[in-house]
């Protein structure tokens, strides 16, 4: 069985820095950084992303996991995980973070696309607060489908552990978290794949609506779903599965695990858990191939040609 997660977080020294910067007052950045290490039970980065990227082929390694998508923690923050593809290519799978009010978001984008070889970009829109279906985001959108990008769009709750360790104001706007908001969007460009992490974070029913609508919306498994224990409707990680199967079938779902940060690594209990819940609906071992690996081969255009990479 190949195992592509298809939903991590690569938190590198510059990914901290980044968020270090965002405080009104910081003093002396290493220091911070370090202390925050400490305090919260992480292991700090090394400075160069390349080492980060040798810990995580070894981590992915000791569990059999073919690749991992990279996903950036903040924008800002491309390169880290452009050092990481250029020298495990084979490995690592690059989206990143877009804030589509940044004035150069676009040609990040581009960029990122046409020079480094990224697969995708993720969106947050109840954190940067824009509609997912607004004329803002519609030229990001485009890039997106001439570059043949995967688009993640976060809905739901949004908790973003980092900001809440570095006193960071995180607020975002629930009025932007609702899977409906994606109709439009995903209607006018029915050539992308548009990801929902986490089964909708909370909004699995309004997810389960849009899925049936849209048939370029996929979901992801990504985390460990504590949403379930603060609603009624679905009784299980199993349940989720049989509902996302009935709507999604086997070909729109994508695993993930949301790892991010050591001495954790890699979420195995996270996979094992799917992997219970999946058979004890009676998924297929074909099926579960398709959810856990195959899936992302198509969603990510892993064997498509990528253009000559630039340094």
């Amino acid at each position: 069985m190949e195992v592509i997660d298809t939903h991590t977080h690569f938190l590198s020294y510059n990914y901290f820095r980044l968020l270090t910067q965002h405080r009104e007052t910081f003093g002396d950045v290493d220091g911070f950084i370090r202390a925050q290490g400490r305090k919260h039970e992480f292991v700090v980065p090394d400075q160069d992303p390349v080492r980060l990227a040798d810990r995580w082929v070894i981590e992915l390694d000791s569990h059999k996991v073919a690749r991992a998508v990279l996903i950036s923690g903040m924008p800002g923050d491309e390169a880290s995980i452009k050092d990481a593809m250029r020298i495990y290519p084979d490995r690592f799978i690059g989206v990143m973070m877009v804030n589509p009010y940044l004035s150069i978001a676009e040609e990040l984008v581009e960029h990122a696309a046409g020079e480094w070889g990224f697969r995708g970009i993720a969106l947050y829109p109840s954190l940067h607060r824009f509609s997912a279906s607004s004329s803002r985001i519609y030229p990001i959108y485009r890039i997106a489908r001439r570059h043949q990008l995967a688009v993640f769009i976060h809905f739901g709750r949004l908790r973003i552990a980092a900001w809440q360790w570095w006193g960071l104001r995180e607020t975002p706007d629930r009025s932007y978290a609702d899977p409906a908001d994606l109709h439009q969007a995903a209607t006018d460009f029915p050539s992308i794949n548009f990801i929902v992490p986490c089964f909708g974070a909370g909004t699995l029913s309004q997810l389960l609506r849009i899925g049936l609508q849209c048939p370029n919306v996929y979901v992801d498994t990504a985390s460990s779903n504590s949403w379930l224990e603060d609603q009624s409707e679905f009784r299980d990680l199993a349940h989720v599965f049989e509902k996302a199967l009935e709507v999604f079938g086997p070909g729109r779902i994508l695993f993930g695990t949301d790892s991010g940060l050591f001495p954790r690594g890699w979420r195995a209990s996270v996979f094992e858990a799917q992997l219970g819940a999946m058979r004890a609906v009676g998924v297929s071992e074909r099926a579960i191939e398709a959810i856990v690996g195959q899936n992302a081969r198509q969603v990510f255009g892993i064997d498509r040609r990528l253009p000559a990479f630039v340094h």
